[in-house]
């Protein structure tokens, strides 16, 4: 096709393209009927389709096209990447249709790639994923400044690896160490200055003037590259360009990806193995072996898992439906300045929200505040955010010298003292100073949301968010809903958690909520098993060996040891005599005994918060003969006691589904995400096993074992958690 007006334009649902009348193909990606850009089979059709009248025109006598740029019509999102429905799709077929839906999709990006002028991608906003590849195809890439522009690769953290050329690209741009910090990060995104430090995007420029620098770029104005500094030249020659450097480069490699996975994940060291092809082969033999390593990787049952994680994280930020207007949140207010509410405190103050911050003991209010310094001030150090930026983020902190001076925050939070009478009184004394149809939060880890709210002027404005320590890093909020608790609250307080950067799980307001709930019976188990005489090391092995991050001894020191035995009080008073306090909860009170935060606990800590060994005060307290197990015994008793517990959950509706149960799981314990979860565990182990070994334990270990009425009929009928 041959454009000879002064401005042309091709239409199509997804993709549009404009000729400038200097000659410019803009091609325009945007999807209808959605927020953000996805490559859907449709999108990718279309491009197709728009990229073979752009040859055919530059193909001809006289071609009317000589340069291209790829922008978005979105907002705030160039491309959020493949449309995760046609994975999920892909992953129950077999790998060869995975492998030519790869292929497919590089032959259309190739054509792309092999026009005859220069190509620019424009973005602005979210680029991640198949976006990025799709930009990676260009030969130049502009960002914008904005902070809403990121840029990454998350496909290793679905289990899979970039299959539309990006780990080849990327290699063949940065080299492989430089790939490395991409790929093999999934949780890393970069905003526009930072990818174009790492070599990635060419030049950072306003939004506003991103399409019109794009096209002058195309038309040959120069770009402005972030340098690349001698040594890491030098560096990557000695490492790729001969066999001795690439077999100490895979060394090394293999040794960090094992050191991070455990050997449990596959697809970083496949993708590893990519990267390297695609310094030593040809473009066209890398870019099959990419596509048949992401056709395995797939369809592997970790990767189904993953995914599945990635959808109910999906579904968890999905707003509350069926709720009217909800009011907007400004200011916060943080009660108590202690180790989570400084935390807390500090995450609203990152997020862009102005914060008052109260404790009525002087001393913890300065420790409170120096903290909150003390984390900007890392991130300064760490490049994550300029000095700046970060004294904007500190001059919304007020130190609040009353509480009157919450008066006007739209949400208070409170993280006092673990006691019902004190929060209590703490709402009623906030009643009196506040404005009306403030929103009261309680970051209470075990007492009941209902009870608080009891005698409140507004019993529907109180509700729970359970952040889970350290707060910055951890990212699961329980939403907690009591009985009083009104959709609006629950829709406000869901929506404040997810511009924290949180993931949210809503329960019901039963004791220990869903996350101590269940993690309450694995501690209290392991707590048995230390009193019967199994050796520690061997209770950490077996759980580390299973793929959780620590053992189950050092995530009680971790917590807290106090904050374990309250919750195990609680969960006492509430589920009766199956969670009894074992006679070590008494030896830790008594010692006054609090794990890592008092340096001695299960573990001994060093000043530097380290572990140094286990207490021997403690083992020679216990004086039993040591009682060896094995790791499948172990584990036994420690999952089971987990699974029959989720099972209870779902009975009483503390959580709404499996999949959101999982969710909490994985991201407030620390449960394997390649192993989909708890219920998704149970499931591959299937129900009947696990009812049998439930009977049996419930026989030789106790009451806690008992199986729940929903595992017995879910075995009777050879069903799982998932159907």
């Amino acid at each position: 096709m041959s454009f000879n007006s002064e401005e042309n334009t091709l239409m199509n649902s997804s993709v549009k393209l404009t000729i400038s009348p200097a000659g410019v193909a803009v091609i325009t990606l945007d999807l209808p009927g959605s927020k953000v850009n996805v490559l859907s089979q449709a999108l990718m059709g279309e491009l197709d389709t728009v990229l073979d009248v752009v040859a055919a025109d530059a193909a001809s006598a006289e071609p009317t096209i000589c340069a291209l740029v790829l922008s978005s019509g979105k907002r705030d999102n160039f491309c959020a990447g493949a449309d995760l429905d046609l994975i999920d799709a892909l992953q129950m077929q077999p790998s060869g249709v995975a492998y030519a839906a790869c292929q497919k999709g590089k032959a259309t990006l190739a054509k792309l790639r092999a026009l005859p002028f220069p190509t620019v991608a424009a973005i602005n906003g979210t680029c991640l994923g198949g976006g990025l590849e799709v930009a990676l195809h260009c030969k130049y890439r502009l960002a914008t400044d904005s902070p809403a522009t990121k840029l990454g690769l998350p496909e290793v953290g679905l289990g899979f690896i970039p299959g539309l050329g990006g780990t080849v690209s990327l290699t063949k741009l940065l080299g492989v160490e430089g790939a490395m910090k991409v790929i093999l990060q999934p949780l890393r995104t970069f905003d526009g200055k930072k990818a174009w430090r790492a070599g990635f995007v060419d030049e950072v420029v306003p939004s506003e003037l991103l399409l019109e620098r794009a096209q002058a770029v195309a038309l040959g104005a120069k770009v402005h590259r972030s340098p690349t500094p001698l040594i890491q030249k030098l560096r990557r020659k000695a490492l790729e360009g001969n066999w001795l450097g690439r077999k100490v480069l895979t060394w090394v490699a293999n040794k960090g990806i094992y050191a991070e996975t455990r050997g449990k994940y596959p697809a970083p060291p496949a993708a590893f193995k990519v990267m390297l092809s695609a310094v030593t082969a040809t473009v066209d033999r890398a870019m099959d072996q990419e596509s048949l390593t992401f056709a395995r990787l797939a369809t592997t049952p970790e990767s189904r898992k993953l995914v599945g994680l990635f959808f109910a994280s999906q579904s968890a930020r999905k707003a509350t439906a069926n709720v009217g207007a909800v009011p907007e949140i400004k200011k916060i207010g943080m009660v108590g300045a202690g180790v989570m509410g400084s935390g807390i405190a500090y995450s609203a103050l990152y997020a862009g929200y102005r914060v008052v911050l109260f404790d009525k003991f002087a001393p913890g209010l300065a420790k409170g505040e120096k903290v909150i310094e003390s984390l900007f001030a890392a991130l300064v150090e760490k490049g994550k955010l300029t000095r700046g930026v970060a004294n904007q983020c500190l001059a919304n902190l007020t130190i609040g010298a009353d509480l009157s001076d919450l008066s006007d925050c739209d949400l208070v939070i409170e993280a006092i003292r673990e006691d019902m009478d004190d929060k209590q009184g703490l709402l009623a004394d906030l009643e009196k100073v506040m404005k009306e149809g403030f929103i009261f939060a309680t970051n209470t880890s075990a007492l009941s949301v209902t009870t608080m709210a009891e005698r409140a002027w507004h019993p529907e404005n109180v509700g729970g968010l359970h952040f889970f320590n350290p707060v910055h890093k951890m990212p699961l909020v329980e939403v907690v809903e009591g009985a009083f608790t009104s959709p609006e609250t629950l829709a406000v307080l869901k929506a404040f958690a997810g511009k924290l950067g949180k993931t949210t799980v809503v329960t019901s307001d039963s004791p220990g909520f869903v996350v101590n709930r269940i993690l309450a019976p694995y501690l209290y188990e392991s707590i048995h098993l230390m009193e019967a005489g199994v050796p520690f090391q061997d209770i950490e092995d077996a759980m580390k060996k299973f793929g959780m991050k620590m053992g189950p001894l050092a995530l009680l020191d971790e917590v807290g040891l106090d904050i374990a035995s309250k919750v195990i009080h609680v969960l006492h008073e509430a589920l009766g005599d199956r969670i009894t306090p074992p006679s070590l909860i008494s030896y830790f009170e008594e010692q006054k005994l609090l794990g890592k935060k008092g340096g001695k606990g299960i573990y001994l800590w060093d000043k530097n918060e380290r572990r140094t060994g286990f207490n021997r005060d403690l083992i020679a307290w216990l004086d039993v003969l040591a009682l060896p197990k094995t790791s499948g015994e172990i584990q036994d008793r420690l999952l089971l006691a987990m699974i029959n517990e989720a099972a209870r959950c779902l009975e009483e509706k503390v959580v709404s589904d499996p999949a959101q149960l999982d969710l909490a799981m994985v991201f407030g314990t620390g449960f394997p995400p390649f192993r989909g979860g708890l219920l998704r565990f149970a499931d591959e182990l299937g129900s009947r096993t696990v009812l049998q070994k439930l009977t049996y334990l419930s026989q030789v270990a106790g009451d806690n074992y008992k199986p729940s009425a929903m595992l017995v009929a879910l075995a009777e009928k050879g069903e799982g958690f998932y159907g």
